[in-house]
């Protein structure tokens, strides 16, 4: 008997979840803007867009970490995170920070090793 559709993608989705579950799969919707410098900077770098977004939120949390004290850490790692709308954290006066910091970083860094004029 042939496989329906929904069996055949449920399938696909475990075969590509890793050894042994080592990946999750999520789904979200960014901007056509953001989808395109994405591939752009994929490309440059030679990554795949999973590989780039997988160093960049690993470069991040490197940047927290490296700021918080160590006995920090414990408690950053353990929280379980917390949702916080634009409107909710306009009202509260919180900028987001350090991803967009380390993201730029990174890409000055990357760039002048790379000897782009930055």
């Amino acid at each position: 008997m042939a496989l329906t559709s929904a069996e055949k993608q449920r399938r696909y989705r475990g075969r590509h979840l890793g050894v042994h579950g080592s990946k999750e799969r999520i789904q979200l919707f960014v901007s056509v803007q953001t989808k395109a410098q994405l591939g752009r900077l994929a490309r440059h770098y030679g990554y795949t867009i999973t590989k780039l977004i997988e160093d960049l939120v690993k470069d991040a949390e490197r940047a927290i970490l490296d700021r918080l004290p160590i006995r920090q850490h414990s408690t950053y790692l353990d929280r379980h995170p917390q949702r916080m709308s634009t409107r909710s954290r306009a009202k509260s006066g919180k900028k987001p920070t350090g991803f967009r910091r380390c993201l730029v970083a990174r890409l000055r860094c990357n760039h002048s090793r790379a000897g782009y004029a930055v």
